[in-house]
């Protein structure tokens, strides 16, 4: 089906947003999070609401299909469809309304859900549901998926806290649905909608109560039974006020509330444009414990007696997710919590306001593992809950856990029996799952690990989900509880009610939506699970040979294919990513690359014309969203399944500029290193050369950098270097930056290097590649990491040196790329790596550092110690963020500098702001300076702003660092109790320079001058 052009036409007149047609478009939507793939019609991202129902209206009068879409995140494949997709979430996302005086709050559908806490949280409020995905979920895919979370045995499910909807109907006219919508005059579409629900709720009544599933978490089809309304259970905890709702399902005398309708719904009924959602109190306290099992079956045994102690949260960790956590150091590091190798761990919370309260139930709940009270220890609990999935989902392998079964509801009284059961099924087709999650609600998300691209895996997964369906149908329980039914579950709605009751449930689809243009081949006519398979049988790739080593089963190909969809890239919080933060354009998050990346190396025909135009502008949108990635690496340690863009990006770059010829500064920037030398002997005319206004015009339009941010100036600096004639000997490691541009931080490290006894044996070569590898110049990146391997090797004889270094991206390049540069010489890179650091980890991994009657000692004696430590500011450098624990279980990347400012008798004030937008030369492209800037704006120049001398010093109240003048600003320093901006990247501190005018110091020359004036 192909969009007409009549409709193009007249909704371009009309439309302010983005219309997106192009086959990259079309790619970026065509997948979820779940295993389906359907490219759509094409793309329309309304900027405003009269964008929204302009495209409804249009849609209708032309036929048109249409899919309401949020952030992605839907596991059943109920975003992506053959139609026109709505994307709601890079605009629509404002909070209109929070009352704190009704618990309730107005929000548009592309509102974040995170978002909406954050801001319902300074009322002491919060939207009870809490689906995993709530940092990048928008409201309107919650209230179309019916989501809830951990916490469901509280506060029930989405479809419980909708109060009323404002949507636009199939045809385009606008309604309300909420409470009194029953008492509408006859005329109209949304009259016909409540005619039908009428007849509904007289006629089915009975056959409801008789057919529903037996537990009160079900999400399947249609909330029919809101209409009664009636619930055949409800959840344990559900407030006996009902949270202040007048109409809710688990009250006999309560109103009728179409608005639930719409839960679950997944866009099929109507498009919401708004929403009134119920808020909860927020608990003040929390409390965790946790018990240990012989197995999964023995914990979902004891859950009846448990909930019986009135907990908040039960969550099922198994024994397969702890092991997985504990074989990497990230959660080895945080596994203090877990005593002896128990088969499974339910960890049991308990909410409310009197803590000392809260620790006695934890008590009474029998023989505790562990009982979690602060924040922190409750963190590590729950960060072991969420890695090991995501561990299991990254192993590079073909066979990968797969989502269609996970989504089950049982009454939480034969929760054991389904378990025994579902590893029976499981093991007569000779795999295993991860069974995880919230075993209070009888929910256990499972996930078979299958190999999809075989048709054995296929057809496993389709005798699986069938003997699981049988079984939760004689059990009492739904097969969708929280996910949705699009594609996965759709087929066994009417299996799962009758003929009778799914037909009165599309009778009133029907009567919403007559033509079938609301998200249509859903849920009642949804095609077999087993089809549209983004990895099935008929999948086949054609990939380059790659110039880098991918680790993976199926190299280039499966590093690609690593992205399960799940769109935590979308995040607003954290460093993964910053492009996307910026933008909230789905092409600059990693999903969205990994997309593209992936579309490009799928075989198609193209033997056709438009094959070979397709092939071609996918490519360029690939390249398009890859220059604008900052190789930030957030990816590498915040993506669950560890995809790593950067390297793909770095690879991409090289294939690509073998057929297109690359741009004068990608020369400029990749070799500045060796230009850099050529220019530091004529510092005074280079710097006088490039601040002159017709050199950065000519920059600018023969290099393409911009004339906006300063060019940085060369520094000769010489240095008595001290002849330490020690047995202790350490190699440094340079960088173009501290050797040619700030020489004072290369001095600094070396002078506390020497304090340390250390003779400092520096590398003749300058920087580790990482400015080759950044612009794809992969064959120069493996030359020079040759060079700086066989200079390592010269000076370190076999003595098995440390190699240090001050920049974060090349020192973390020589511990992290080089393998995938040289795999022939991976032992001895692997050997060597087990001894590279930046100077601030090696500080803390040097005996003397620590000792306190030496160089910490000789720190804190200082006669003009201040009566209080010296507070910094401390933003890291993003590959820091990135560099997971180290396997001696001592601080490593943002960590490790704090502890080193700490011990030297500082107060760190570690600020999350993720990246600064400059990523090395980035910054300095003309092209990409704008989106620099809007970046750092983002987070990072906002809190630096905030940071006003007087305020930093906590006298008086923030400003804008802007209005202050220069002498102002000079005082933004250091010592006597006031406070100054440290960061471990020379990129960092010049778009801080840029960005805020504070002048920022690299962390060591603050160590260095403290120990000069001990």
């Amino acid at each position: 089906m192909n969009i007409s052009s009549d409709f193009l036409r007249e909704l371009k007149k009309r439309f302010t947003g983005d219309l997106r047609l192009d086959s990259a478009s079309r790619a970026l939507y065509s997948t979820d999070a779940s295993i389906y793939q359907i490219e759509p019609l094409g793309v329309g991202i309304p900027k405003t609401q009269d964008d929204l129902i302009s495209a409804v209206e249009l849609a209708a009068k032309y036929k048109i299909p249409i899919l309401p879409r949020g952030a992605g995140s839907s596991l059943g494949g109920q975003a992506i469809g053959e139609a026109l997709i709505l994307d709601c979430s890079r605009y629509l996302d404002s909070i209109i309304d929070i009352n704190p005086e009704t618990h309730s709050a107005i929000v548009e559908p592309g509102v974040i859900l995170s978002d909406l806490n954050r801001a319902a949280s300074k009322h002491g409020l919060m939207f009870g549901p809490d689906p995993a995905s709530a940092e990048r979920a928008t409201m309107g895919g919650v209230i179309g998926n019916n989501a809830t979370g951990a916490h469901s045995i509280l506060y029930g499910m989405s479809a419980d806290h909708l109060i009323s909807a404002n949507v636009i109907l199939s045809d385009g006219s606008l309604g309300e649905w909420g409470i009194g919508n029953s008492e509408l005059e006859s005329g109209g579409r949304l009259s016909n909608i409540v005619s039908v629900v009428n007849e509904i709720s007289k006629k089915y009544s009975e056959t409801i109560k008789q057919n529903y599933p037996k537990s009160w978490r079900n999400s399947a089809g249609y909330r029919l039974n809101y209409l009664l309304p009636w619930s055949p259970s409800s959840p344990p905890q559900w407030d006996t006020n009902d949270y202040g709702l007048s109409s809710t399902v688990y009250r006999q005398s309560s109103h009728v509330n179409l608005a639930p309708l719409l839960a679950g719904s997944e866009g099929t009924l109507a498009v919401i444009r708004k929403m009134k959602v119920n808020l909860v109190a927020k608990p003040k306290h929390t409390i965790l414990g946790v018990l240990a099992y012989q197995s999964i079956v023995e914990a979902c045994d004891d859950l009846p007696r448990l909930l019986e102690f009135k907990p908040s949260a039960i969550e099922l960790i198994p024994q397969m997710i702890l092991h997985l956590a504990r074989s990497v150091p990230a959660g080895a590091r945080q596994m203090g919590w877990i005593v002896g190798d128990p088969a499974a761990v339910l960890v049991v919370e308990f909410s409310g306001d009197q803590p000392s309260a809260l620790k006695d139930a934890v008590r009474s709940l029998g023989n505790v593992l562990t009982i979690a009270e602060s924040a922190e220890e409750q963190s590590r609990v729950w960060n072991i809950r969420k890695m090991g999935l995501g561990i299991l989902d990254s192993r590079p392998q073909s066979a990968r856990p797969i989502a269609f079964i996970e989504d089950c509801a049982i009454p939480v009284e034969r929760l054991g029996e389904f378990v025994r059961e579902v590893e029976k099924i499981l093991d007569a087709h000779g795999t295993y799952a991860g069974i995880y999650a919230h075993a209070s609600g009888g929910c256990l998300h499972i996930r078979p690990v299958l190999d999809l691209m075989r048709g054995e895996g296929v057809r496993a997964m389709r005798s699986i989900v069938e003997q699981v369906f049988a079984l939760t149908m004689r059990l009492g329980g739904s097969m969708s509880s929280e996910h949705g039914d699009g594609i996965v579950s759709g087929e066994f709605i009417e299996k799962t009610y009758g003929k009778e009751l799914t037909d009165a449930m599309r009778s009133l689809k029907k009567a919403a939506d007559p033509d079938n243009l609301l998200n249509p081949k859903k849920m009642f006519d949804a095609p077999p699970m087993d089809t549209h398979l983004r990895f099935g049988e008929s999948y086949n790739i054609k990939v380059w040979d790659s110039a880098l080593h991918f680790e993976h089963q199926r190299g280039l190909a499966g590093a690609i294919e690593q992205c399960n969809g799940q769109g935590v890239c979308r995040k607003s919080t954290g460093v993964m990513c910053p492009s996307f933060q910026a933008t909230k354009d789905e092409a600059f998050s990693t999903r969205g690359r990994a997309n593209l990346l992936r579309e490009i190396i799928t075989d198609r025909d193209l033997r056709n014309t438009q094959s070979v135009i397709r092939k071609e502008q996918l490519t360029q949108a690939t390249f398009q969203t890859l220059d604008l990635c900052l190789a930030c690496k957030g990816c590498t340690s915040e993506c669950p399944s560890g995809v790593d863009m950067p390297r793909l990006k770095y690879e991409f770059m090289n294939q690509y500029y073998k057929s297109h010829r690359r741009p004068l500064h990608d020369y400029l920037f990749g070799y500045f290193h060796v230009i850099s030398k050529w220019l530091a002997p004529i510092a005074p005319l280079a710097n006088v050369f490039m601040k002159m206004r017709w050199s950065s015009k000519l920059a600018t339009k023969v290099l393409g950098i911009t004339d906006k941010r300063p060019l940085p100036t060369f520094k000769r600096r010489s240095r008595f270097k001290r002849d330490m004639r020690s047995n202790k000997q350490v190699i440094f490691l340079s960088d173009v930056f501290s050797e040619y541009l700030e020489p004072q931080v290369k001095e600094a490290a070396i002078d506390i290097l020497n304090a340390l006894g250390y003779d400092v044996k520096v590398l003749p070569i300058i920087g580790a590649g990482a400015s080759f590898l950044s612009k794809g110049f992969i064959e120069q990146a493996r030359d020079h990491a040759g060079k700086v391997l066989n200079a390592i090797k010269a000076i370190d004889n076999g003595s098995g040196l440390s190699v240090v270094g001050c920049e974060p991206p090349e020192v973390y390049c020589l511990k992290h790329e080089y393998v995938a540069l040289l795999p022939e010489r991976r032992a001895e890179i692997e050997s060597l790596t087990k001894n590279v650091w930046l100077v601030d980890e090696f500080l803390l991994r040097v005996g003397t550092w620590g000792q306190s009657d030496k160089i910490e000692e000789r720190l804190l004696r200082r006669k003009d110690h201040p009566s209080r430590n010296d507070i910094v500011v401390f933003h890291p450098h993003c590959h820091q963020h990135a560099e997971g624990p180290a396997d001696d279980g001592l601080p490593s990347g943002a960590a490790a500098t704090v502890e080193m400012l700490r011990m030297a008798g500082f107060d760190v004030d570690l600020i999350d702001a993720g990246c600064c937008g400059m990523a090395g030369t980035f910054g300095y492209d003309a092209d990409h300076y704008e989106l620099s800037m809007q970046i750092g704006e983002l987070k990072l120049f906002k809190k630096l702003r905030e940071q006003t001398p007087s305020a930093l010093a906590g006298t008086s109240p923030k400003s804008d660092i802007k209005s202050l003048n220069n002498s102002q600003l000079s005082n933004v320093g250091f010592g006597g109790g006031r406070v100054g901006v440290v960061s471990t990247g020379s990129a960092c501190r010049i778009q801080i320079q840029h960005g805020t005018g504070i002048e920022a110091k690299h962390p060591l020359e603050l160590v260095s001058e403290r120990l000069k004036r001990s």
